[in-house]
Formats: structure tokens, sequence, C-alpha cells
């Protein structure tokens, strides 16, 4: 699928290359081998795991070839060939000249989260990150400017405290230093915007469902007893040596859950420091080397025009909610329907591999 022209820019660059030529299989079992059995469905399936498996490795994604072979003489184990090396020596050593990368092992915390990716792919759940991006779109609607609201009065008490309080130098978004301090108050106002609204309280909910749902997913492949070689082993014979090729993933790979979360928490922070950000400039704040005569004409103007500023973005902020709750009731049984359908699949293939099947995942 490689076009012509491509390729042998590609052999040109391997018959250069003075580094390592990494290669290996990635075998499917029976059961799992017709998510692979095309060639669009594999391409598919690589795009989707290589690119994390590559960062991890720590490898420069832009200065890599692949190149990949589905291998379907073996209908039982549909497995893919791949091979990848570095296009130009770009790694900096510490005499400053550029070579290739010498170092060719790979970590194993690369290997187990390849397997992890692999697996949640062929589970075909995506619906943790559609329910985090649903989630988030209902918080940004009620932080954004241009979309209707009317904030309850500890929600605006809240952000107006914030925004006279946040600093006028620094980078102002969530994980940064100069926010830290700041953490705490955002995740509490962020609290009360959820509880305040039902629809956005419902795609919080259904985000951290799908965020279980994804760890009990995660928790199950670890458990798997899969099989893994550095070899170039025929499978038939890992599968009689399972004691030799059993592969155990490390439970650390759990910590993509709590990364997750942190980015989804992270996100959540920043849609409100944004939102208290743009409110600053327009919030008049009394000057202690200044003195004002009583009754002065000039500073109320100040005042109210400052006020009306600050409550028209407010009453910009919370009104689109309402018509929606029955797309966003719709939405969410369908979810919990598919999440039910996840379960009972997993509860067949249980069955099947009681009835004398391996108990892997290649």
């Amino acid at each position: 699928m490689i076009e012509k022209n491509e390729l042998e820019l590609m052999k040109k660059r391997l018959a250069k290359n003075k580094g390592n030529i990494w290669h290996g299989f990635i075998s499917l079992s029976e059961e799992d081998s017709y998510r692979i059995n095309s060639i669009n469905k594999s391409i598919k399936f690589i795009k989707k795991i290589f690119p994390t498996f590559l960062n991890d490795a720590n490898f420069n994604i832009k200065n890599i070839d692949l190149m990949c072979s589905l291998h379907t003489d073996r209908p039982h184990h549909l497995h893919i060939h791949f091979q990848f090396w570095e296009k130009e020596p770009l790694y900096k050593y510490k005499d400053g000249s550029l070579k290739y990368r010498s170092k060719g092992k790979i970590s194993r915390y690369a290997i187990d989260k390849m397997f992890v990716k692999a697996g949640l792919y062929l589970n075909n759940d995506d619906s943790l990150y559609k329910t985090r991006s649903e989630a988030l779109a209902e918080l940004k609607k009620m932080t954004a400017i241009n979309v209707a609201i009317t904030s309850s009065d500890e929600i605006k008490k809240e952000i107006l405290s914030l925004a006279k309080e946040l600093p006028k130098t620094g980078r102002i978004s969530y994980g940064s230093n100069d926010m830290k301090p700041f953490q705490k108050r955002v995740d509490h106002i962020v609290k009360l915007m959820i509880m305040y609204d039902k629809k956005l309280r419902c795609s919080d909910k259904a985000f951290y469902l799908a965020l279980a749902n994804r760890k009990k997913q995660i928790e199950k492949i670890v458990s798997y007893n899969h099989l893994y070689s550095t070899e170039n082993v025929n499978i038939d014979k890992m599968e009689k040596d399972n004691e030799k090729y059993g592969y155990k993933i490390d439970n650390k790979v759990l910590n993509m859950i709590d990364l997750i979360e942190k980015d989804y928490v992270k996100r959540q922070g920043n849609l409100v420091l944004n939102l208290a950000k743009f409110i600053k400039p327009e919030l008049y704040e009394f000057k202690s080397y200044q003195k004002h005569k009583v009754n002065d004409i000039k500073l109320k103007r100040k005042i109210i025009i400052s006020e009306k500023k600050v409550n028209k973005l407010f009453n910009k902020f919370l009104l689109s909610f309402s018509f929606q709750n029955g797309l966003l009731e719709r939405d969410l049984s369908k979810r919990l329907e598919e999440i039910e359908e996840e379960i009972k699949k997993e509860k067949a293939l249980e069955e099947k591999k009681k009835g004398g099947k391996i108990e892997n995942f290649e």
C-alpha cells in the first residue's frame, strides 16, 4: 500500500542505515484475528497503536520509517510483521555528533503499553474519549462568553473572587506552578458548576462511568497470560512452551487511567481559569494610593460600567442547557446499553475460554 516512489526512498535510506533495524510480529488469537483480516483493517490497527508505542520507546516518530506486512497463512493466528528504522542519524551524543541510536532494547513499559493499547483497540471501546469530550463541551458552554448563562450567586461570587486574586503576570494555566495555590479553589468552582447544572452533571457522571469501565478493561488485559518473545520463534512453539514465553504485563500501566483523569480535571480547570482571566480586566479595583471625593461621579461611573461589563459576561453564561436535556438522556442511555453489550461479550469470551481454549492474548 506504500506508494512506489516512497518505497524506493525507504529502501535507499535503509541501505545507508548504520544503526539498528527493529523487527517483530504481532499475532492475534483466533477470536480476535477478524479485526485485522484485511489490509485496511491492519493499517487502521497499526496507526492506532504504533505512534504511542514509538513515543513510549523514546523514538522521534518523524524520523522513523515503518514497514508492515499482513500474513494470512495462519487463519487462526493472523499476524502482522513489522520493521522500522531511523531515517537519519539524528541522535545527539555527548561529543555533539549526530549518530543513529545505539541502544536496541525497547523498554518493558513501552511493550506493556502496546499490549494494553492493542487490547483496548480490539475491545473497540472509544467511549471514554467521547464522554470526556462531551463532559468538557458542557463545561465549556458554562464558561463560554458566546453562550447565554444565568449563574447562581455562589458561582458568581467564587469566580469574581478568583478573578480578583489571579496574578497579573505569570502563566494562568491549571497545571502551571503559578496556579498551584489556586487549584483547590478552581476544583471547588467546577464542583459548584456541576452541582448547579443537571446536564453537565449527567455528562460528568457518564465520563467517570466510562473511566471505571476502561479501568476494568485494562485490569482484565493485564491479568491475561500473554505470549511474548524477543527471539524469532514460531507461535506454535510459544504456545507449547507457555512457561518460557508466558508474559505478564506490569501493573504500572494502570497509571494510564490516572493520567486520563488528571488530564480531564486539568481541562476543566482551564475552562474556569479562562473565564476568570477574561473577567479580570473588566473588574474595577480601588487603588490605595488614589483619593476620591465623597459622591465622586467619575468613580461611580467607573464602578457602574465595570459592574455592567462583568454582569453582561455572566448573563451570557448559562441558558442553553434545558433544551438539550432530552438529547443527553438519550445519549447516556445509549452509552449504558453499549457498556452492557461489552459486558455480555466479555462473559461470552470467558465461557469460550472455559471450554478449553488457551487463555491468552498474543
